[in-house]
């Protein structure tokens, strides 16, 4: 396995299609050996250690989010999980915005050979916000916490 790197969101990818060429988009990447499809991905991710806390926050609010629902999700069985809403999915890539509108977030898989490129990325549509200026350190650490954690 590898590190978590960011790299350039992928030309193509409903990531880089969302929204306003002016919003913030990033992507971070990780290399696995073996085959991981993208429900696996999903699953992986929202039931993981890293998105535990998360998941915590979230039911505090009244978007609950257990594992079971992520696993829903990661089926194609529902349009909407915990604090977002299905904008797009595709063979080897969903994207999902928050209940607000604010935020995006995208998943997808890159197979290979032997191995399998997960991929993260985010969506932010007022990028020039003071808070959200603020919270963008902490923002791409625990984008790579939260891949890593997959």
């Amino acid at each position: 396995m590898s590190k978590v790197e960011p790299i350039p969101v992928p030309a193509g990818s409903l990531l880089a299609e969302f929204g306003p060429p002016s919003a913030y988009r990033d992507c971070f990447a990780r290399k696995v050996s073996g085959e991981v499809s993208l429900p696996e991905l999903i699953e992986r991710f929202y039931c993981s250690w890293a998105f535990r806390p998360e998941r915590v926050v979230l039911g505090l609010i009244g978007r609950g989010a257990s594992s079971e629902d992520a696993r829903r999700l990661a089926r194609g069985e529902v349009e909407s999980f915990a604090a977002w809403n299905v904008i797009e999915r595709r063979e080897n890539q969903i994207l999902l915005q928050d209940f607000q509108q604010a935020t995006a977030s995208w998943l997808s898989v890159k197979p290979g050979a032997r191995s399998t490129t997960l991929l993260f990325g985010s969506w932010v549509g007022k990028p020039d916000r003071g808070v959200v200026k603020a919270l963008m350190p902490f923002h791409r650490w625990y984008s790579r916490v939260l891949l890593s954690g997959a």
